[in-house]
Parts: C-alpha cells; structure tokens; sequence
C-alpha cells in the first residue's frame, strides 16, 4: 500500500462515519508489531480554527484498525473553551527575517545534511561531519589540543551527537578516541565495541578493522583475541560468505533435496551493482530474492519522512516475501538496495505463490519469515527498542514461540506465578486486574509480563483478553538469559517495553 491507497482508505471511512465535520491531514508510516501501517491526523474545523479531533491508522492490507470515535470528538470539541480558542489563533504576521541570525548561523548551517553510505572511509566521514555541523566542528577543535581542559570539553559534548542514529557510530569511536587521550582505557574500549557493534550490523568490514586494530593496540595480543571486538570482526567476516545453493539458505534449510529442486527451477540467477535498488518501499510487490553472495541493506520509511537503514541482509537471507503472501496488489514494506555487487536468486512472487499450493510447508516457511521481519521493523523503528543492534534484536526474535490468536475473556496468565510467556499485543486489548487497583488495559504493540518474567517476580493480577486479540508469544525463560547476558544499559531498554 502506498501513500496516496492509504488516504483513499482513510477518506472514505471517516466520510461514511463522520460525513464532512473531519478533514484528514498528514499521513505516516507507522511500523507496528502486526506488520506496516499507516497512521493520518484528523481534524474538526470550527470557527475557532482546527481542533485536533484523534487519528485513523490503516494496515498493510487494508484494514482499518484504529479511528476516533464519536465520544472523543465530542470530548476534543468540549475542550475547546475561550483560553483554547485563543491559544489555536494564528501569531500576527511578522516581517521577513533571518530566523537563524541570533544563532550566528546560516539556515544551510542548521539543517545539515548528513549522509553515511556503507564503506565510506571511517576518516573522511569523521572529516564531512566536522565540517557541515556547528557543534562536531567544536568539538573538533577541541579534539586538536593537547591541553586536558579541552579533551574534557569534547567529553562533556559528544554524548550530544549521540541522538543522530545515522552517525552514532562514528560518534562513539570519537568517544572512545578521546576517553584514550585521556588516559581511560577500560571506558574507551566500551565505546569501541559499542561502535564495532554498530559497523557490524551494516557489515562495513573497513571501519570495523579499524576499530579492531586500534583495540588490539589498547588489550594487547594476550587479550584481544577473547574480546568482543575480535569476535565482532570474525562474525562480521564469515557471515558475508557466498553460499553455493538454495539449501544452504535458512529459509529452505531442511527441506527434501526434491523440494528445493523444484524451488530452484523457478529461480532466475541475478547479478546487481552496488547502490542499485532491488525493492523499493510503496512499489507493487513483484518479486522475492535470496541472495547468494554480497550484501544487502534494509531501509525503511520513518513518520517524519525518509527512510533510515535498519540492518543488512547477508549470504542466505530472503526479502520480499510480500511478493508471494501479499494479496494482488500488495505494496513492498521496505526499500531494499545492493550495497555491493551481490549476486541473488529472483523469483517471480506469482509462481512461488502456485507453488506454495503444492508444497504448503514452503508457505509456513514464508510466512515465519514475514512474521519475524515485521517484528524486527517494529523493533527496529520503536522509540524504545531503536537503539539495539541487529544482533541483540535477533537474540530477542529468537525467544518467540508463536503467533496465536485469543478470544475475548480468555486468561492469559496464572495468578500467583512467575510468567511462563510474555505476550506482545499484536492487535487488540487485554485488561490487567488486581486487587486494590484501578484495571488498565493494554492496547495494541504493549507487552504483557515482561518485567515480571525478566526479573523472576510472581505476578498478583490477571491478563484477560478484553477483545478478540493476535498475540505474539516469547519464552520467558529464553527472554531472561537473553537479559542476563546483556549488558546493563540493554537490560534498562527492554524493561521499558513493560
């Protein structure tokens, strides 16, 4: 579905439900635990000006799955008191001025535009970012002396850069560059990993050993070897191995030899150039691929615009299973793109779709692997969970049971006892009830139990499904070795999900 399917959908319901006392104004992309959806802003215009009315969100395939109802455009249009009224106003017209001048910058100062593209030289891009950004080119400054006063200074200002997903990791190698100058060892490491972490998920080998070699000088011989640094590198390595035929891919891992035969005969042997687009978010769903050697990136579209890369694909991994599952139609959820001359199986989405029919276990396949990728997007773009590396993310996918449905009233948990299964609320609502407290209920893309599991503790309540739900089920024992193996700051971001 794109954007312009998305707002037919949502027009044509809130015309049917509210006639024309709604307008529907900005639409975004929304990752959610039960796939892609849509989410666009309603409003109520009145003589006072616009009254911010709720939103409507559309799914993937078409569904509407939230909207404002009667009750609370009333409750918005309510609130609409004189002090409102004034507050919705529009400011007098001001003549034209240069909005940035108290700043001492330019507008094209302000707004840099920052752009990392897989393999760039660690330098260089250290280099680009100091010179399009007021507060990297003072910290660079700060960086040159050799006086202690000033390498403190970039200390206290680094952390600030932090927020720019797309250039953390080079932040934290300055990080860890200038804890060494300083004489902290132990901490400047902990930013190099923390940024080989980060070289690894997009698999830029040249930064990474950079990162390496550097930590090999800091641990010494004796030590690097067992370092998480050295095991990042090597991982990093062997995953980017070609693999030789289809049985090789996880996917297909498994199947009778005959079977994947017959998948093979409908793969079409494909060789693209790095930066070339294989799919591209909003595009019909065509075709699916398994890549055979080289690599590539996942970006997805973010509710502010744009896109921002995710994690990469390697040897063996599918995309574009939409293409085979999607109903005719169906819009591709991410922009996939070659960052390297990679070589691919294509498959026309169509005929694997008939082939599904003869050999149902290569849809079940396919649709774990949807399940999982929509899940990894929703971890991926979630204002909590955006911060984890691709791997940690996959340690945490890797604790899910299933995927199942419970109608309304069902219990979910035993009172009493340490939860057995976390729940993610993929769709629908659940109800939490204890004695002596006000019952909550828990909507869409919460979690159900994670903070009890995680931490071992009996919970006093109950979960009751409040309506027909799709619950994502995780191990509680799996998800508590993945916390105790983790490190600190990621143990804190997985309890927020709670």
């Amino acid at each position: 579905m794109d954007r312009e399917q998305a707002r037919s959908i949502m027009s044509a319901h809130i015309r049917e439900q509210f006639g024309r006392m709604l307008d529907l104004r900005e639409l975004a992309v929304v990752r959610r635990a039960s796939g892609r959806t849509w989410r666009g802003d309603l409003v109520c215009t009145t003589r006072w000006g616009e009254v911010p009315a709720g939103r409507i969100v559309v799914h993937e395939d078409g569904r509407i799955i939230e909207c404002c109802t009667v009750d609370s455009l009333v409750d918005a249009l309510v609130q609409v008191h004189p002090a409102v009224r004034e507050s919705l106003r529009p400011p007098p017209a001001e003549p034209d001025r240069d909005l940035f001048a108290d700043l001492g910058t330019t507008a094209s100062d302000a707004s840099p535009d920052l752009t990392f593209e897989m393999g760039d030289d660690l330098e260089d891009v250290l280099g680009a970012l100091g010179e399009t950004a007021d507060l990297r080119e003072h910290i660079r400054k700060l960086k040159t002396s050799d006086d202690p006063h000033d390498l403190a200074a970039a200390r206290e200002l680094l952390p600030r850069l932090l927020s720019d997903i797309e250039s953390r990791r080079y932040t934290l190698v300055e990080m860890g560059d200038v804890e060494l100058r300083l004489g902290h060892e132990d901490l400047a490491i902990q930013y190099l990993e923390a940024a080989a972490r980060e070289f690894a998920d997009r698999s830029e080998i040249r930064a990474l050993e950079l990162v390496a070699s550097i930590a090999l000088r800091v641990l010494g011989e004796e030590r690097f070897p067992t370092h998480p640094i050295k095991q990042l590198l090597d991982f990093s390595r062997r995953r980017v191995r070609p693999i030789e035929h289809l049985g090789q891919s996880p996917v297909f891992a498994g199947l009778l030899p005959a079977d994947v035969d017959r998948i093979e005969r409908l793969a079409t042997p494909l060789t693209v150039t790095q930066g070339r687009i294989v799919l591209q978010e909003g595009a019909e769903a065509l075709r699916c691929f398994v890549i055979k050697s080289g690599i590539l990136s996942i970006r997805l579209e973010t509710p502010q615009g744009g896109s921002r890369l995710v994690r990469c694909a390697f040897p063996g991994s599918l995309v574009g299973e939409t293409s085979v599952l999607g109903a005719p139609g169906s819009t591709c959820t991410a922009t996939v793109r070659a960052e390297s001359v990679t070589e691919l199986w294509s498959f026309d989405g169509a005929k694997l779709r008939e082939l599904c029919v003869a050999m149902p276990i290569l849809r079940t396949r396919l649709e774990g692997a949807r399940a999982l990728h929509r899940l990894d997007s929703f971890f991926s773009m979630h204002e909590t969970t955006q911060t984890l590396d691709a791997r940690m993310r996959d340690r945490i996918l890797a604790c899910v049971t299933e995927i199942r449905h419970a109608q309304q009233d069902e219990l979910l948990n035993t009172p009493g006892e340490v939860p057995s299964v976390v729940y993610l609320v993929a769709e629908g609502a659940v109800a939490y009830a204890a004695d002596g407290a006000e019952t909550r209920v828990l909507r869409a893309d919460s979690f159900i139990g994670l903070r009890d599991a995680l931490h071992g503790i009996r919970t006093d309540g109950t979960f009751v499904a409040a309506e027909d739900c799709l619950l994502v089920s995780f191990d509680a024992d799996k998800l508590r070795a993945v916390a105790a193996d983790a490190p600190p700051d990621v143990v804190a971001v997985i309890e927020r999900l709670d």
